[in-house]
């Protein structure tokens, strides 16, 4: 098995979903996650036992957004849309055209983004992902995994902790320019240095993440957040190549993952005083 962008998302998926289900302390009720399909046009979705169900965009989006507003959004009730862009780390022993000068070891890592146009799209990928990042409260990550050996994926329990989210918002640019660009890292638990004009920027573990979308659920904003990027998932995109448009659900969808708790206890309504 090589290692690739796919192989890694499927390698670190179940323990990001166990992840989340841990931090929130879910006890009963209903924790699913949603992935969609270009292909059958539909978001499958997975509960705890990883049975499957399909549901159309808009029975899913209308789903959310009537329990959002009707039962209330908390811990016990929510809902949140986040991007993992995996991607291959590799080892480099020797200084290259483009390391930038706050590398120092030996060896050091680097990550090569994906700035050339698709012609089927219009967009890159790093173009896809930094302009999603530009709505309030995106959660859009690069995932690095600092795994270089082909045997770490058959372990029976992969290491969360070899992973490394940067985190798109210290992106200096969108790199619309078809040129190369990369992330750099000086070494395996080091923050990612973007390149080619170098700016450091933070990466997370991500159990971090985890926390920080916990804390963010308490505020009321996120959740006005979340329905908007619903709103802009609905949307098109018109590409610039071939000027045909192209629904942004799938354009996004190998990086968009949504995740959906629903206690079975509903929240007590206030009861209206008898006057």
């Amino acid at each position: 098995m090589s290692i690739n962008e796919t192989v890694l998302e499927m390698h670190f998926h179940n323990p990001m979903f166990s992840l989340f289900r841990d931090t929130f302390g879910l006890g009963n009720g209903s924790f699913n996650f949603y992935k969609y399909s270009p292909q059958k046009e539909c978001f499958v979705g997975f509960d705890q036992a990883f049975v499957s169900s399909e549901l159309s965009e808009d029975e899913l989006f209308n789903k959310l957004k009537n329990s959002a507003r009707n039962d209330g959004y908390n811990l016990s009730n929510f809902f949140f849309g986040y991007f993992l862009q995996y991607k291959v780390v590799k080892t480099l022993q020797k200084r290259m055209r483009h390391t930038p000068t706050q590398v120092t070891s030996r060896p050091h890592y680097r990550v090569s983004l994906d700035t050339q146009k698709n012609v089927k799209t219009g967009f890159s990928q790093h173009e896809l992902l930094y302009n999603l990042n530009r709505n309030d409260g995106a959660l859009v990550y690069y995932a690095c995994p600092m795994l270089f050996d082909r045997t770490e994926l058959y372990k029976k329990e992969p290491d969360l902790d070899l992973l490394r989210l940067a985190d798109v918002s210290d992106c200096p640019s969108i790199y619309d320019d078809n040129e190369q660009h990369y992330i750099y890292f000086d070494d395996t638990t080091s923050d990612p240095i973007w390149c080619s004009e170098p700016t450091e920027g933070q990466a997370y573990k991500p159990k971090e993440v985890a926390s920080i979308i916990k804390q963010k659920i308490a505020e009321s904003e996120f959740m006005e957040n979340q329905l908007g990027l619903l709103d802009t998932l609905k949307g098109v995109s018109e590409n610039i190549l071939t000027k045909k448009q192209e629904k942004i659900l799938n354009l996004v969808s190998d990086s968009m993952t949504i995740v959906q708790f629903s206690s079975k206890k509903k929240p007590n309504k206030q009861r209206q005083s008898d006057a």
